[in-house]
């Protein structure tokens, strides 16, 4: 019986070609914001759909919302955390109430910027941040780097990657994670395996 490919579970290997650049203006910015509740994690999704396109400071502000509110409710459960947040954001973007089997599941309907932020303390995105399981069409993921604003970047927590929306199909992905614990005396690394469903309209 063959091994395990080793390097498919290192999270400082990149799959170089989703950094390849796009060619394309993205339609829409989806944001998927990622925080842990006492009994779980707490994802949620919106965007600029019907709104005028995300700048650097939209995208700040957004973070630093997301940020405050999770700190205001410290030993909160994940439905009371989701609640709080999606109250608090609901007039810096347009929530994206999608349900799926995964919280970290992505639907892409139109050419867009999808941007992934962590805020759990002591956890950060490896330079892998992102890995495809499964075979993908020339070009449907592009532009895999880290995010940045206002000049400034926002590595390791946040990162962005263009999807064309050309081929409808399902995209098994993996998000690579380093968690820390004892005040960062102990390392290890978290994937998380949901999927990016692309619906062309």
């Amino acid at each position: 019986m063959p091994g395990i490919d080793a390097q498919s579970f290192d999270g400082t290997i990149v799959q170089t070609e989703l950094e390849a650049d796009c060619g394309f203006t993205p339609e829409v910015t989806q944001l998927g914001l990622v925080a842990q509740a006492t009994d779980g994690f707490v994802v949620v999704h919106g965007s600029d759909a019907n709104r005028d396109t995300f700048s650097d400071a939209d995208l700040s502000a957004i973070f630093v919302t997301f940020a405050e509110t999770v700190s205001e409710y410290p030993g909160a459960d994940s439905s009371t955390l989701r609640t709080a947040v999606q109250q608090a954001l609901s007039g810096q973007w347009t929530p994206c109430n999608m349900v799926a089997g995964c919280p970290f599941d992505e639907e892409v309907t139109a050419p867009s910027r999808l941007i992934f932020h962590v805020h759990v303390p002591g956890w950060g995105f490896e330079p892998a941040r992102i890995k495809f399981k499964t075979d993908l069409p020339s070009g449907e993921f592009c532009g895999l780097k880290w995010l940045t604003l206002n000049g400034s970047t926002c590595a390791p927590y946040s990162f962005e990657l263009g999807a064309q929306c050309v081929t409808q199909g399902s995209y098994e992905y993996a998000l690579y994670i380093r968690a820390s614990q004892s005040a960062g005396s102990q390392l290890t690394r978290v994937i998380i395996d949901p999927k990016i469903e692309v619906i062309p309209n």
